[in-house]
């Protein structure tokens, strides 16, 4: 039961940053009338921006949706490689944005129920909704990674069936702009592990969750 308390952490940690923007955003403090001033002139989402980005958190096994099997939990720990794909207009529309491509590298511990690791590496693409004078950027991704994990080494369980799986994946998220260069990130990811029925071992398992972290945005490094 101790190994759950990290998760609960996390997911504390995350509505208490949602309430608290919701209450700022009430007050004022989150909208800025001039778009220009908080996205496009700062350069963040423009075409060929590089940023850096950390997140951590955990997720939680079953949750009813799959197979049915002990309970898994495991942390995430993530760095990310971003790449801005192109300019919003800043017109305003309500699905104005851009795309996003992202390198991510993860590195999992396991707290309950089977093995001790999850390492490997993810592609991902993601859209931002970059809305006239909002500081508070929502996001949506999905894309597919490659793991490592040693969970297969424990016979009583028949959903991870060999040393290599591969983790679909699908996350919401928010950023809350603080500067010109970095944003505070907080995401709900659904995280799935199988292995496309190369091992006959493949129940595989769904997991849902919670991140926070941080984006370091770089200046463009070629015009």
């Amino acid at each position: 039961m101790n190994k759950f308390f990290p998760i609960l952490g996390v997911f504390l940690a995350i509505f208490s940053s949602v309430d608290l923007v919701a209450e700022e955003w009430y007050n004022g403090d989150f909208y800025t009338p001039d778009f220009e001033k908080v996205s496009v002139s700062q350069d963040r989402f423009v075409e060929d921006r590089i940023s850096i980005e950390f997140m951590a958190g955990g997720v939680y096994a079953p949750i009813g949706i799959g197979p049915s099997h002990d309970t898994f939990t495991y942390s995430l720990t993530n760095i990310r490689l971003n790449w801005m794909l192109n300019t919003p207009s800043g017109n305003g529309f309500f699905l104005d944005g851009n795309f996003e491509a992202i390198i991510e590298l993860s590195a999992s511990y396991i707290f309950t129920s089977w093995g001790n690791v999850i390492v490997g590496p993810t592609g991902l693409v993601r859209y931002n909704f970059v809305q006239p004078g909002w500081k508070v950027v929502p996001y949506i991704q999905a894309g597919a990674g490659v793991v490592y994990t040693d969970a297969h080494e424990d016979p009583t369980q028949d959903e991870i069936g060999q040393a290599i799986e591969f983790t679909p994946q699908a996350s919401v998220g928010l950023k809350f702009l603080a500067d010109e260069d970095w944003s505070i990130n907080t995401e709900l990811i659904f995280h799935h592990i199988s292995n496309a029925s190369l091992s006959p071992q493949n129940d595989g398992t769904n997991a849902l969750g919670g991140m926070v972290g941080f984006t370091y945005y770089f200046d463009k490094l070629w015009k």
